[in-house]
């Protein structure tokens, strides 16, 4: 009998330790499937078997408010258990908070404690997706992905209002792109990022891309550590990047390179002068400015003049002759730096060439002629690289050639908001179409869109159709607010995450959309036409 007891207790104690070590730990940056705002950000998770604290991060525009309600809690994936939040130390509830200088409130969340079983819990706030969520968020400690571990860390140099860094691929954009966000801490930061590719990455300060332009600083995402100091864009100075990984230097030698053959200082100082002496642009595009003051925050008259200024600049006036001056000289200098560079990698054939061919075209002018990059990546780097993502993109552009007018448009499929895929050759066959790409966070796309509505409306029975599609991050919750709100009444399909690479394929990697009219025959009759242009081609073809 005694045997008996002392097995029980034995058994006891062993289900008690072993629950007290799963209930006993600590998760910095926890990893999630998705979330629909990144407003808010989970530093840490500390779990034991008296309570789980989420340690947290608001982000906003200063003097923005947020609001968090006091219904969150977390649900358990596993055991399907809901775990109310406890108290909230930091940030008031159910009441707006407005945003500091920094944009950022550090804060804690307190939740009973989890069920031993959870491995992954949402953070909901509700079940309406408006409100904020995070989903599957990870409670294991143990898991790191990727097969590279970079580890990052750095300074943040006078700009002491800064609250965390953005971390994303070189040249992709932030709206539409997924990133990563690392809280800076008094003036400095730090970070294990993991991921499968050596790609270039780059690093800013999250506080300048909500005003518009920022300074980041680039490596390539490779094993050993990388270091930062990064300056605010109004110092005008470029992140310094600092490391022994062998592709990060070799991407900074060819840099350092080709500044020293390829000097535009001068010219950008000339340029400053002429700003200075308000004789760069032209009378006609100062009088576009004023009108924009004018105008403030009515969207459809800010776009027409977005669109004057486009003229102007294709008619060549909008700078003085002065100016046209030096903005050649910038342009052949240009082509000159452009050449050598072809040239350098052609010689020196590695991943780091593989990435400049990339981002040339990444960050390609309107109408740059990149046919001299895709030529050099089909001779000398398709068979060298035929798996990497560079490559994956290259033949993206490749096989679907140059959206333009006279061209046949390009098909593809992409699902709409009930989750069915929907391919666009089909939905648009024997009639005149608009493909409309915009976003949810676009103004002019959206103030586009609202235009072709009474377009729409008028000849949809006559053979004419328009199919949106929405290019987002994280989820499709702002482009159906965006819908709602607008009143689309054509089809709308969503681009999430670029998981189908559509803008890719139209040649328009970085912007926010684009609209292409197509004939019945599957040929571009307009780029980006207006809504006077559509409804005159629509009077001439139907």
């Amino acid at each position: 009998m005694n045997t008996l007891l002392r097995t029980i207790a034995c058994l006891l104690f062993l289900t008690y330790v072993l629950y007290s070590s799963a209930q006993n730990f600590t998760i910095d940056y926890p990893i999630y499937q998705n979330r629909n705002s990144e407003a808010l950000e989970i530093s840490r998770i500390e779990r034991n078997d008296t309570a789980t604290i989420l340690y947290m991060d608001a982000y906003s525009r200063p003097n923005y408010w947020i609001r968090l309600a006091s219904s969150l809690s977390l649900y358990g994936n596993q055991t399907g258990k809901n775990y109310s939040l406890i108290r909230s130390q930091g940030f008031e509830l159910d009441k707006e908070i407005y945003m500091p200088t920094s944009g950022n409130v550090t804060f804690t969340l307190q939740f009973p404690p989890l069920d031993p079983q959870e491995e992954t819990v949402d953070f909901m706030e509700s079940s309406n997706e408006r409100d904020f969520q995070i989903k599957g968020i990870s409670l294991n400690t143990q898991k790191k992905e990727g097969k590279i571990h970079c580890h990052i860390s750095g300074e943040v140099v006078d700009s002491p209002q800064s609250s965390r860094l953005v971390l994303i691929k070189a040249h992709k954009n932030p709206s539409s792109a997924p990133w990563l966000s690392i809280p800076i801490r008094n003036g400095a930061f730090e970070y294990d990022f993991y991921t499968d590719q050596e790609e270039v990455y780059e690093v800013f300060i999250w506080n300048d891309m909500i005003n518009g332009s920022w300074m980041p600083a680039f490596f390539f995402a490779e094993n050993g550590p990388v270091s930062f100091t990064l300056y605010p864009a109004s110092t005008g100075k470029p992140g310094v990047t600092r490391t022994k990984n062998p592709l990060t230097c070799e991407l900074q030698q060819l840099e350092t390179e080709r500044n020293n053959k390829f000097n535009f200082d001068s010219l950008y100082a000339q340029i400053d002068k002429l700003y200075k002496e308000n004789r760069f642009e032209s009378e006609a595009l100062q009088a576009l400015w004023k009108n924009m003051e004018q105008v403030k925050d009515n969207v459809e008259e800010r776009n027409k003049i977005y669109r004057e200024r486009d003229r102007l600049e294709e008619s060549g006036e909008a700078y003085t002759e002065d100016a046209k001056v030096l903005l050649e000289e910038i342009k052949q200098l240009n082509q000159k730096m452009n050449q050598w560079t072809i040239e350098r990698i052609k010689q020196h054939p590695s991943l780091i060439g593989l990435y400049v061919l990339t981002s040339k075209i990444a960050i390609a002018r309107k109408g740059e002629d990149i046919s001299p990059y895709l030529s050099v990546y089909q001779n000398i780097f398709a068979s060298r690289y035929p798996e990497h993502p560079y490559s994956k993109e290259m033949k993206i552009l490749i096989e679907n050639g140059q959206p333009k007018v006279g061209n046949p448009y390009i098909d593809f499929s992409a699902p709409d908001l009930n989750g069915k895929e929907i391919k666009v050759s089909e939905h648009i066959k024997g009639k005149i179409a608009l493909i409309d790409l915009w976003a949810s966070w676009c103004g002019p796309c959206r103030v586009n869109s609202k235009q072709i509505i009474p377009i729409y409306e008028k000849y949809k029975d006559k053979g004419f159709t328009v199919i949106g599609v929405a290019r987002e991050q994280g989820s499709d919750a702002d482009m159906k607010r965006a819908i709602q709100k607008d009143g689309y009444p054509w089809l709308n399909l969503i681009e999430l995450n670029d998981t189908n690479q559509i803008w890719m394929k139209y040649r328009i990697p970085n912007a926010a959309g684009g609209t292409f009219l197509i004939d019945t025959h599957g040929i571009i009759l307009a780029v980006n036409p207006t809504a006077e242009e559509i409804e005159s081609i629509l009077q001439k073809e139907l």
